[in-house]
């Protein structure tokens, strides 16, 4: 389960509108519901919020959250960078 600090970290990282990122990561992962659909927004609000349960969702949603940090500090180093230039 998600858990609160966790969700404030997916929020400051992603933003208030993440659950469409969210459904384009679990699509790339090809990570489907039971039925073989793909997440909707809705069901992913409802995994963030902790309503539900979906371990392997929930994993893929924390690895988007990383990789997105990880993203963001190189692009400051970059910026970084040129701007000392």
């Amino acid at each position: 389960m998600i858990t609160d600090k966790e969700r404030t970290l997916l929020i400051e990282t992603l933003g208030k509108q993440y659950s469409a990122k969210v459904s384009q990561h679990l699509q790339k992962l090809k990570i489907k519901n039971a039925i073989g659909k793909d997440y909707t927004t809705h069901s992913i609000r409802i995994f963030v919020n902790g309503m539900r349960e979906n371990e392997k969702v929930e994993i893929a949603i924390m690895q988007l959250v990383n990789k997105t940090i990880k993203a963001k500090k190189v692009m400051q180093k970059r910026r970084k960078k040129l701007s000392k230039v």
